[in-house]
Order: structure tokens, then sequence, then C-alpha cells
């Protein structure tokens, strides 16, 4: 069973930007639009806030009776703040997360503390014990690319890249967890609601 919750919190989303030949700043407004969850939570209720922060940006959170995410987007990546509101330890199957880009393709991701080296490699499942939290980020793995004249030798692909053609589309994360013995997934899907250039 799927349980959906509409969801009306925005992001603006400072994204550095490539064009005509060098980089260019532009700021994304983009909407968590949906969650689901499977299996639905048995005791209602979830709850939705955001918090606008210094750099322009805004946190959005999600929280229901077992977890509390806290999302927030830069150019490349998804960062998060997962929060285990249970008595259960709570554990992450990263193999099993994905991210659904604009052309509806589902990509493989990787998390905080994987060394781009070993991208294609398995990852370990990540535990959460109860009352605990994970600060952590993902990232489509397609997106990582080895650069030799990039000092960090490697090179991360924006997740949005062509501005107001960009507008209206939608994508997704799927994190699946188990908690107390029962899996869930969960199912974020985000909109890009407008572009704006910077000047300054």
């Amino acid at each position: 069973m799927i349980t959906r919750w509409h969801i009306a919190v925005e992001i603006s989303c400072l994204l550095l930007m490539s064009a005509c030949g060098g980089p260019r700043i532009g700021m994304y407004t983009i909407r968590l639009q949906d969650v689901e969850s499977v299996p639905a939570s048995q005791t209602r209720d979830m709850m939705f806030s955001s918090v606008g922060q210094p750099d322009g940006t805004t946190q959005y959170i999600y929280e229901d009776p077992l977890v509390r995410l806290t999302w927030k987007l830069t150019n490349t990546r998804f960062g998060f703040l997962l929060e285990n509101l249970t008595a259960d330890t709570l554990t992450i199957n990263w193999e099993q997360a994905s991210y659904i880009n604009q052309n509806e393709d589902t990509l493989r991701i990787i998390h905080d503390g994987i060394d781009f080296s070993k991208k294609d490699s398995l990852q370990k499942v990540t535990a959460v014990p109860p009352s605990g939290s994970l600060e952590d980020f993902l990232l489509p793995v397609s997106n990582i690319y080895y650069d030799p004249d990039n000092f960090t030798l490697w090179r991360i692909n924006y997740l949005f890249y062509h501005k107001k053609g960009n507008i209206g589309q939608k994508v997704f994360v799927e994190l699946p967890m188990i908690i107390g013995g029962i899996s869930y997934r969960y199912r974020f899907r985000f909109m890009i609601e407008d572009w704006k250039d910077v000047t300054f």
C-alpha cells in the first residue's frame, strides 16, 4: 500500500552552471512535491517544514513516527541528516537505494565515505542506533568521472544543467531502510519549478 502526502515545500538551490566557456551562477527553485512510504506508517502522521539558510538555500524536513530527514541539495548531490526516532536500530542498504533522474533513468548511487576509485564496488550497510542520527549525502555513480586535469582527479556532473529547460522536470530519491525488522522504502519526489539567472 502506498500513501502519498502532497507537500508544498520550496527550495532555492544555488547551482554553478557552465555557460559561455566559464562558470555561471543561477538559482533553481525546487519543490519537494510528494513522499511515498511502502509500507505506510501504521500510526499517522507525517510533518514537513522548511528552514532558510544564509547561503540562499532552503533545508526541507520530512518527519513521520519512524524517521526525520532534513534534505539540502547542492549542485551535484543530495545532502541529508537522517534521525532515527525509534527504539530500534535502523539500517540502510545502499545497494538498494537509487536516484531517478529527469529522463526517468534509475541510477545507482554512492554515499559519503566511498572512495571514488571504488565507486563500482559493493557498499556496506549503514546502521543508525536507536535515537541516533546520520549525516550523509548521495549522488549518482554515473555522474562521477576520472579527470587527471582536475586537482582532485575526479569530476562530478551537475544534477541539472539546462536552466529553464529543466523547469517542470521531476526527479526521485529512493531510500530503503529496515527498522525493527520491517523493510520500508521511501520515495521522495522533487520538481524543478523555476530557474533564475543571478547577476552581480
